[in-house]
């Protein structure tokens, strides 16, 4: 028989299950204890407990090093709301001067469906996202989340300011033209009965002044030592043609479909880069509003949603390798993933904090773009090349662009 015991700082003890052969690492992970947090004994001898692996008759003891109350986020106190049937439970970690609770609420089918729509509405009002009369281009990929964006505006209708909306999907992927996510884009403009813009390839290689063909481009990029900046590229090329629409019908408002998890994960890279982003859920830059409507919808709220209103928009093909992004990326996201499994909720505090942020920091300084025309922010600490995007700068020493380019 093997003993793992773990001693925490408030003077308990715990016996925790483990079966021979198990590694000690994940036998703290199933109990919520970090890695970070403990020194190991094997049989009395200091161990590291990453390389441990339990075996017969160990005796292993986890002894806390800080004093802190680990089962804070071990064993919150919990309040769950209870219904029968639920489909998704929703929990937000509270703090009521220094005590913290975790409310939970358990949702039906309908009543879930009802709580996206609401918190739609709602976020609409308290975020300024959407204001009466904007023009407003809408970013519509075919993928769940700017699909999602429509099929609520379409639910919701009446219940948020007039705005004139335009959708603007971009082509010159495969990716980007998969069938069923294709048809996905054109089936939520259809039931919201809006205007539906194609950009073509060429429209792209015209815009960035690029001396091939845009899939041959990204084929070079994703094959090469700088795959790194395939989606840099890729959400650049988004936003300049999105920009490039709105200047030819008059639109004020940049719409995207970030969810909060996306958000959140920006703000991850954010803090461990250090360079500056725009403002949570509005952002303005070089005349021109950028607003996120589903900053307070997480991805899998917009997936299960659909799913529940909407499942023939929900049938999607998997990403492909334009799409995919580097690891960063899928440690940025991850890491997002388990901030919310381990604070629910946690969107609500650090978008607070961010917008107290965002006030205390420098104003932004803007340059222009002599070769896309896109206005980007000059970074403190980092060498920008003047008047030059990254993604051109990038793509200019790449002697992707037309000599004639700037």
């Amino acid at each position: 028989m093997s003993t793992v015991v773990f001693r925490n700082k408030t003077g308990g003890s715990e016996t925790l299950p483990a079966a021979p052969g198990q590694s000690l690492l994940d036998v703290m992970r199933v109990h919520g204890i970090p890695g970070n947090a403990v020194l190991a004994y094997r049989n009395g001898q200091l161990v590291p407990e990453s390389t441990v692996v339990v075996e017969p008759g160990d005796v292993i003891e986890l002894r806390q090093v800080r004093h802190y109350d680990l089962d804070v986020v071990r064993r919150p106190k919990d309040h769950t709301y209870a219904t029968p049937d639920p489909v998704y439970t929703k929990s937000i970690l509270f703090d009521h001067g220094g005590t913290l609770e975790r409310r939970t609420e358990q949702l039906t089918a309908d009543s879930f469906v009802e709580y996206v729509e609401e918190t739609f509405v709602q976020s609409i009002a308290s975020g300024g996202t959407m204001r009466g009369g904007d023009r407003i281009v809408i970013g519509l990929s075919g993928g769940r989340d700017s699909v999602a964006y429509l099929k609520l505006l379409e639910r919701t209708r009446g219940r948020w300011p007039a705005i004139d909306m335009t959708a603007v999907t971009i082509t010159g992927l495969p990716d980007w033209e998969e069938p069923a996510t294709f048809q996905a884009a054109l089936d939520a403009c259809a039931g919201l009965g809006i205007g539906h813009v194609i950009v073509t390839a060429e429209e792209v290689a015209e815009l960035f002044q690029l001396r091939e063909p845009f899939v041959d481009l990204m084929n070079r990029v994703v094959a090469g030592e700088h795959r790194n900046m395939n989606m840099v590229i890729g959400h650049q090329v988004l936003r300049r043609m999105l920009e490039r629409e709105a200047g030819r019908t008059g639109a004020n408002v940049v719409a995207f479909g970030f969810n909060a998890d996306d958000l959140v994960a920006s703000m991850v890279t954010w803090f461990t880069t250090g360079y500056r982003m725009g403002g949570i859920p509005v952002r303005e830059l070089g005349g021109m509003r950028y607003v996120f409507p589903l900053y307070r919808i997480t991805k899998k709220e917009l997936t299960l949603y659909l799913e529940l209103v909407a499942p023939e928009l929900n049938r999607q093909g998997a990403p492909g390798r334009f799409t995919t992004g580097p690891d960063e990326r899928s440690l940025a996201y991850a890491m997002a993933d388990h901030l919310y499994d381990l604070w629910p909720g946690i969107d609500y505090y650090v978008f607070n904090a961010f917008e107290n942020v965002q006030r205390s920091l420098l104003p932004a300084v803007e340059d222009h773009c002599r070769n896309c025309g896109g206005t980007y922010v000059l970074m403190e600490g980092a060498p920008n090349p003047a008047g030059l995007c990254d993604v051109c700068g990038f793509l200019g020493r790449q002697e992707a662009l037309r000599s004639d380019a700037g």
